[in-house]
């Protein structure tokens, strides 16, 4: 992080930072002391790495120095949870968690919370309160690993959650850059190799495809669509059959034919059905939506659905149930199995099947 760590050092002849407290913490097998200290709010250095500013970073021209520090902070501002971020905090006149800074004061954790306090700065400039920022300062010597793991147990398995695309984002780091097996980190954040793979696959999605056509502080927010389809098998099927598939998924969420992440989960239908996706891909939702209708009536209809499931529980029916009804001498079982013979023999009539 050669701009990061020039960014740093021009902060550097900043006012006296006060050591409030130390805490020894063991980290992958080694102690180390992390110190509690407030700094001055112009010595802490945005972190361009971080996953929610990475991407817009990288295809965008920010430049270096000063003016990629300008630019992190306008990027960030644009977000509305940093607005939100920013009245919670001065309502709560602090921070309920401080920052992680490295040695050189290079953000570590915190990018929107140093956002937060500058603007609080520049607005309210004689307040005491904005001039430095509550910080946890890592030793020199530790790692980037170490930070890495450190960061994976304060906020993707510990109670200060990150936000999903976040969380996906170190997962992905602590995988590819770092090499932790998945398994490792499934034990490390307290979770399942499973969830762990869907988050890798879904930020691989985003970061290679859709943040480079859709980019922009908003962008991280369409996080939960890419989730979804890595989450369904028949989706992340589909999604890993041609390329194309995902390009067309990309256009999709990017250009909102799909309006809610929780939509993604309609497409499984749609794209098992090749009459629905053509649909789709020409008309839109709700055409597709009409040819299930008519292809898979279950989708549309709790009686049709209820009858797939009661003629699957039927097929997997138990012995001790069917013995059940064999020796019944009492008429409930039998009774149950009768009026359902008699109910769907009505239908069928009704329905002038032969």
């Amino acid at each position: 992080m050669p701009d990061q760590a020039a960014a740093a050092a021009s902060r550097s002849k900043g006012p006296k930072i006060v050591v409030e407290q130390v805490d020894e913490i063991v980290l992958d097998g080694m102690k180390v002391q992390i110190r509690g200290q407030d700094l001055p709010v112009d010595n802490v250095v945005l972190d361009s790495t971080n996953p929610r500013v990475a991407n817009t970073v990288a295809v965008g021209s920010f430049g270096s120095g000063e003016a990629l520090q300008q630019g992190l902070r306008d990027l960030l501002w644009q977000d509305p949870d940093v607005h939100n971020l920013y009245r919670s905090v001065l309502e709560n006149k602090g921070l309920v968690e401080r920052i992680i800074v490295r040695s050189n004061l290079v953000v570590a954790e915190g990018n929107c919370r140093t956002v937060v306090y500058r603007k609080l700065r520049d607005n309210f400039p004689e307040s005491p309160l904005w001039k430095t920022i509550p910080a946890r300062v890592l030793p020199a010597e530790i790692t980037d690993r170490q930070v890495a793991i450190l960061l994976g147990e304060l906020h993707v398995g510990g109670k200060n959650k990150w936000s999903p695309f976040e969380k996906a984002g170190h997962i992905h780091k602590l995988f590819s850059q770092f090499g932790i097996t998945q398994d490792e980190i499934a034990k490390l954040l307290k979770t399942s190799k499973t969830a762990i793979n869907h988050n890798i696959r879904a930020f691989d999605a985003m970061k290679n495809k859709y943040l480079v056509t859709f980019s922009g502080p908003g962008a991280v927010h369409k996080f939960s669509y890419f989730l979804e389809l890595f989450k369904k098998p028949e989706l992340r099927d589909w999604a890993s059959r041609s390329p194309e598939a995902l390009d067309d998924f990309v256009q999709w969420v990017g250009k909102g034919r799909i309006a809610r992440g929780e939509d993604v989960r309609e497409l499984r239908d749609i794209v098992t059905n090749s009459r629905a996706l053509a649909a789709f891909k020409e008309q839109g939702r709700d055409a597709a939506l009409k040819i299930l209708e008519l292809d898979r009536p279950e989708l549309t209809s709790p009686l049709f659905k209820l009858m797939i499931e009661m003629t699957e529980a039927l097929v997997d029916s138990r012995l001790d149930d069917i013995q059940r009804v064999r020796k019944d001498t009492t008429g409930g079982a039998r009774a149950i199995v009768r009026n359902l013979k008699e109910s769907l023999d009505r239908f069928v009539d009704l329905c002038e099947l032969k």
